[in-house]
Protein backbone atom coordinates (compact mmCIF):
# COMPACT_ATOMS: atom_id res chain seq x y z
CA UNK A 1 0.00 0.00 0.00
CA UNK A 2 1.61 3.61 -1.29
CA UNK A 3 0.33 6.68 -0.23
CA UNK A 4 -0.92 9.08 -2.92
CA UNK A 5 2.74 10.76 -2.65
CA UNK A 6 4.32 7.31 -3.68
CA UNK A 7 6.02 7.08 0.15
CA UNK A 8 5.03 3.71 1.88
CA UNK A 9 2.55 3.36 4.58
CA UNK A 10 5.52 1.58 6.96
CA UNK A 11 7.61 4.57 5.75
CA UNK A 12 5.30 6.84 6.93
CA UNK A 13 4.65 5.34 10.27
CA UNK A 14 8.81 5.61 11.01
CA UNK A 15 8.75 9.57 9.54
CA UNK A 16 5.90 10.23 12.27
CA UNK A 17 7.53 7.89 15.37
CA UNK A 18 10.84 9.92 14.15
CA UNK A 19 9.22 13.68 14.56
CA UNK A 20 7.22 12.83 17.70
CA UNK A 21 10.45 11.66 19.56
CA UNK A 22 12.60 14.42 18.48
CA UNK A 23 10.22 16.93 19.59
CA UNK A 24 10.81 15.21 23.59
CA UNK A 25 14.47 15.88 23.21
CA UNK A 26 15.47 19.38 24.87
CA UNK A 27 17.95 20.10 22.38
CA UNK A 28 14.98 21.40 20.56
CA UNK A 29 14.41 23.80 22.86
CA UNK A 30 17.71 25.16 23.72
CA UNK A 31 18.39 25.25 19.85
CA UNK A 32 15.58 27.63 19.18
CA UNK A 33 16.26 29.62 22.74
CA UNK A 34 19.99 30.19 21.54
CA UNK A 35 18.93 31.03 18.15
CA UNK A 36 15.64 33.45 19.41
CA UNK A 37 18.84 35.07 21.90
CA UNK A 38 21.03 35.44 18.98
CA UNK A 39 18.13 37.35 16.47
CA UNK A 40 16.85 39.73 19.38
CA UNK A 41 20.67 40.39 19.89
CA UNK A 42 20.92 41.54 16.13
CA UNK A 43 18.03 43.88 16.85
CA UNK A 44 19.62 45.02 20.14
CA UNK A 45 23.23 45.61 18.43
CA UNK A 46 21.84 46.71 15.46
CA UNK A 47 21.87 50.44 16.07
CA UNK A 48 25.52 50.78 17.39
CA UNK A 49 26.35 50.51 13.28
CA UNK A 50 24.90 53.82 11.96
CA UNK A 51 22.99 53.24 8.93
CA UNK A 52 23.97 49.72 8.37
CA UNK A 53 20.40 48.24 11.17
CA UNK A 54 18.84 46.30 8.51
CA UNK A 55 21.86 44.55 6.65
CA UNK A 56 23.13 43.54 10.37
CA UNK A 57 19.63 42.40 11.23
CA UNK A 58 19.36 40.37 7.37
CA UNK A 59 22.61 38.98 8.11
CA UNK A 60 22.30 37.54 11.32
CA UNK A 61 19.77 36.63 10.94
CA UNK A 62 19.79 34.83 8.00
CA UNK A 63 22.62 32.92 9.41
CA UNK A 64 21.65 32.15 12.77
CA UNK A 65 18.26 30.06 10.72
CA UNK A 66 21.13 28.22 8.52
CA UNK A 67 23.49 27.59 11.33
CA UNK A 68 20.93 26.27 14.09
CA UNK A 69 19.74 24.45 10.97
CA UNK A 70 23.03 22.21 10.49
CA UNK A 71 23.58 22.15 14.37
CA UNK A 72 20.14 20.16 14.85
CA UNK A 73 21.29 17.88 12.15
CA UNK A 74 24.28 17.41 13.88
CA UNK A 75 22.52 17.17 17.01
CA UNK A 76 19.91 14.59 16.11
CA UNK A 77 20.63 12.90 12.76
CA UNK A 78 23.92 10.77 14.20
CA UNK A 79 21.83 8.71 16.75
CA UNK A 80 19.03 8.28 14.41
CA UNK A 81 19.99 5.07 13.83
CA UNK A 82 21.74 4.07 17.37
CA UNK A 83 18.74 5.58 19.59
CA UNK A 84 16.50 2.97 18.49
CA UNK A 85 19.45 -0.09 18.19
CA UNK A 86 20.56 0.89 21.66
CA UNK A 87 17.21 0.47 23.21
CA UNK A 88 16.07 -2.50 21.15
CA UNK A 89 13.60 -1.01 19.28
CA UNK A 90 14.95 -1.14 15.98
CA UNK A 91 14.84 -5.15 15.69
CA UNK A 92 11.19 -5.06 17.08
CA UNK A 93 10.27 -2.47 14.41
CA UNK A 94 12.70 -4.66 11.39
CA UNK A 95 10.57 -7.86 12.39
CA UNK A 96 7.27 -6.59 11.33
CA UNK A 97 6.70 -5.94 7.99
CA UNK A 98 8.55 -2.60 7.97
CA UNK A 99 11.80 -2.60 5.42
CA UNK A 100 15.17 -1.09 6.19
CA UNK A 101 14.69 0.81 3.20
CA UNK A 102 10.90 2.32 4.49
CA UNK A 103 13.26 2.84 7.73
CA UNK A 104 15.87 4.88 6.15
CA UNK A 105 13.62 6.45 4.19
CA UNK A 106 11.31 7.47 7.06
CA UNK A 107 13.80 8.59 9.49
CA UNK A 108 15.28 10.75 6.88
CA UNK A 109 12.01 12.31 6.32
CA UNK A 110 11.31 12.24 9.85
CA UNK A 111 14.47 14.11 10.44
CA UNK A 112 13.79 16.53 8.07
CA UNK A 113 10.66 17.27 8.75
CA UNK A 114 11.42 18.44 12.52
CA UNK A 115 14.26 20.78 11.39
CA UNK A 116 12.33 22.58 9.08
CA UNK A 117 9.71 23.10 11.94
CA UNK A 118 12.29 24.41 13.74
CA UNK A 119 13.18 26.86 11.09
CA UNK A 120 10.08 27.92 10.57
CA UNK A 121 9.89 29.22 13.56
CA UNK A 122 12.90 30.73 13.71
CA UNK A 123 12.14 32.39 10.33
CA UNK A 124 8.72 33.79 12.15
CA UNK A 125 11.34 34.95 14.84
CA UNK A 126 13.17 36.40 12.27
CA UNK A 127 10.19 38.49 10.47
CA UNK A 128 8.81 39.77 13.99
CA UNK A 129 12.10 41.44 14.61
CA UNK A 130 12.64 42.93 11.51
CA UNK A 131 8.87 44.38 11.89
CA UNK A 132 10.28 45.51 15.39
CA UNK A 133 12.98 47.11 13.95
CA UNK A 134 10.81 48.70 10.69
CA UNK A 135 13.64 46.76 8.35
CA UNK A 136 12.63 45.97 4.64
CA UNK A 137 11.78 42.34 3.88
CA UNK A 138 13.13 41.84 0.41
CA UNK A 139 12.02 38.93 -1.37
CA UNK A 140 15.28 37.15 -1.74
CA UNK A 141 15.40 36.85 1.93
CA UNK A 142 12.89 34.24 1.90
CA UNK A 143 14.47 32.82 -0.98
CA UNK A 144 17.46 32.70 1.07
CA UNK A 145 15.53 30.94 3.68
CA UNK A 146 14.23 28.25 1.14
CA UNK A 147 17.48 27.46 0.30
CA UNK A 148 18.75 26.92 3.82
CA UNK A 149 16.15 24.80 4.17
CA UNK A 150 17.42 22.78 0.96
CA UNK A 151 20.86 22.75 2.31
CA UNK A 152 19.12 21.28 5.71
CA UNK A 153 17.86 18.77 3.59
CA UNK A 154 20.88 17.81 1.75
CA UNK A 155 23.57 17.65 5.05
CA UNK A 156 20.81 15.30 6.51
CA UNK A 157 21.03 13.00 3.96
CA UNK A 158 25.12 12.82 4.18
CA UNK A 159 24.09 12.35 7.95
CA UNK A 160 21.77 9.45 6.95
CA UNK A 161 24.62 7.98 4.60
CA UNK A 162 27.03 8.30 7.59
CA UNK A 163 24.83 6.57 10.19
CA UNK A 164 24.24 3.89 7.77
CA UNK A 165 27.41 2.50 8.83
CA UNK A 166 29.37 4.32 11.70
CA UNK A 167 29.34 5.50 14.92
CA UNK A 168 27.14 8.83 16.13
CA UNK A 169 30.11 10.58 16.56
CA UNK A 170 32.22 9.71 13.52
CA UNK A 171 28.67 10.61 11.70
CA UNK A 172 28.64 13.96 13.17
CA UNK A 173 32.21 14.58 12.63
CA UNK A 174 31.96 13.44 8.97
CA UNK A 175 28.81 15.44 8.15
CA UNK A 176 30.84 18.51 9.57
CA UNK A 177 33.66 17.73 7.57
CA UNK A 178 31.41 17.42 4.41
CA UNK A 179 29.68 20.55 5.17
CA UNK A 180 32.80 22.53 5.97
CA UNK A 181 34.21 21.18 2.55
CA UNK A 182 31.17 21.90 0.72
CA UNK A 183 30.96 25.75 1.64
CA UNK A 184 35.26 25.72 0.73
CA UNK A 185 35.11 23.80 -2.20
CA UNK A 186 35.93 26.34 -4.61
CA UNK A 187 38.77 28.06 -2.65
CA UNK A 188 40.28 24.62 -1.89
CA UNK A 189 39.84 24.05 -5.66
CA UNK A 190 41.70 27.02 -6.30
CA UNK A 191 43.97 26.60 -4.15
CA UNK A 192 44.80 23.40 -5.52
CA UNK A 193 45.14 25.02 -9.01
CA UNK A 194 47.53 27.41 -8.23
CA UNK A 195 49.64 25.85 -5.50
CA UNK A 196 48.71 22.16 -5.84
CA UNK A 197 50.89 19.50 -7.36
CA UNK A 198 50.29 15.50 -8.65
CA UNK A 199 48.03 14.11 -5.79
CA UNK A 200 46.87 17.61 -3.99
CA UNK A 201 45.28 18.67 -6.94
CA UNK A 202 44.13 15.28 -8.22
CA UNK A 203 42.40 15.06 -4.79
CA UNK A 204 41.46 18.52 -4.71
CA UNK A 205 39.36 17.63 -8.36
CA UNK A 206 37.88 14.63 -7.24
CA UNK A 207 36.81 16.15 -4.09
CA UNK A 208 34.78 18.95 -5.81
CA UNK A 209 33.06 17.19 -8.12
CA UNK A 210 32.05 14.51 -5.38
CA UNK A 211 31.45 16.84 -2.68
CA UNK A 212 28.26 19.04 -2.87
CA UNK A 213 28.49 22.43 -3.55
CA UNK A 214 26.92 23.85 -0.42
CA UNK A 215 27.66 27.45 -1.59
CA UNK A 216 25.48 27.55 -4.34
CA UNK A 217 22.91 27.47 -1.18
CA UNK A 218 24.25 30.75 0.30
CA UNK A 219 22.65 34.01 -1.06
CA UNK A 220 22.99 35.90 2.23
CA UNK A 221 24.86 38.24 0.41
CA UNK A 222 22.57 39.03 -2.32
CA UNK A 223 19.77 39.60 0.64
CA UNK A 224 21.92 41.55 2.49
CA UNK A 225 22.43 43.73 0.06
CA UNK A 226 18.97 43.43 -1.80
CA UNK A 227 20.85 42.22 -5.03
CA UNK A 228 18.98 40.33 -7.79
CA UNK A 229 19.87 36.68 -7.82
CA UNK A 230 20.77 34.81 -11.20
CA UNK A 231 17.64 33.15 -13.70
CA UNK A 232 16.61 29.77 -12.32
CA UNK A 233 18.59 29.70 -9.29
CA UNK A 234 16.19 28.06 -7.22
CA UNK A 235 14.99 25.51 -9.39
CA UNK A 236 19.12 24.37 -10.63
CA UNK A 237 20.13 24.30 -6.98
CA UNK A 238 16.64 22.63 -6.17
CA UNK A 239 17.40 20.14 -8.85
CA UNK A 240 21.05 19.96 -7.45
CA UNK A 241 19.68 18.82 -4.06
CA UNK A 242 17.12 16.74 -4.99
CA UNK A 243 19.84 14.53 -7.04
CA UNK A 244 22.28 14.38 -4.26
CA UNK A 245 19.64 13.02 -1.81
CA UNK A 246 18.52 10.48 -4.19
CA UNK A 247 21.59 9.36 -4.23
CA UNK A 248 22.95 9.63 -0.63
CA UNK A 249 19.55 7.57 0.47
CA UNK A 250 20.03 5.16 -2.10
CA UNK A 251 23.65 4.00 -0.74
CA UNK A 252 22.59 4.48 2.34
CA UNK A 253 19.42 2.05 2.52
CA UNK A 254 22.01 -0.47 0.40
CA UNK A 255 24.45 -0.01 3.22
CA UNK A 256 22.01 -0.12 6.16
CA UNK A 257 20.16 -3.85 4.28
CA UNK A 258 23.29 -5.24 4.77
CA UNK A 259 24.52 -4.23 7.86
CA UNK A 260 23.75 -6.21 11.63
CA UNK A 261 21.32 -4.54 14.08
CA UNK A 262 20.97 -6.85 16.73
Amino acid sequence: MRLADGLTVPAFVITRFTVLSYIKERVLLVVLIFAFILMIASYVLAPLAVGAQTKIIIDIGLASISIFGVLLVILLGASSFSREKDKGILPNLLAKPISRVDFVLGKYLGTVLTIWMVMVVMALVYVFVSLLSRSTLNQTIFVAIYLSAVEVALVTAVMTFFSSFSTPLLSSFFTLCVFIAGHLSKDLLAFAEHFGHGAMKVTSSIGYYVLPNLSLFNVRPEAVHNLPLMDDLVGTVTLYAAFYIACLLFLSAVIFRRKDVT
